[in-house]
């Protein structure tokens, strides 16, 4: 996560984080399984960052695939 942006507009703060890919599985093993106690917010994130899981490594897979066949 080298990069954070952040918005300080009065009405409209945000925080937006750049998340690399090979930090994604890290981050959801700190989130297991959801927690029913867990604030909404954190179940959001970790349903996002459990998409954007399946989501790289289907690229990866596509990547390897199509290198394969460049061989």
């Amino acid at each position: 996560m080298d990069r954070i942006y952040m918005n300080r507009i009065p009405g409209s703060e945000r925080i937006h984080i750049e998340i690399a890919s090979h930090e994604v599985a890290d981050l959801l093993d700190d989130l297991p399984d959801e927690n029913p106690e867990w604030f909404d917010a954190t179940k959001k994130l970790r349903a996002i960052l459990a998409q954007a899981d399946k989501d790289f490594h289907k690229a990866r897979w596509d990547n390897a695939a199509a290198a394969e066949e460049a061989r």
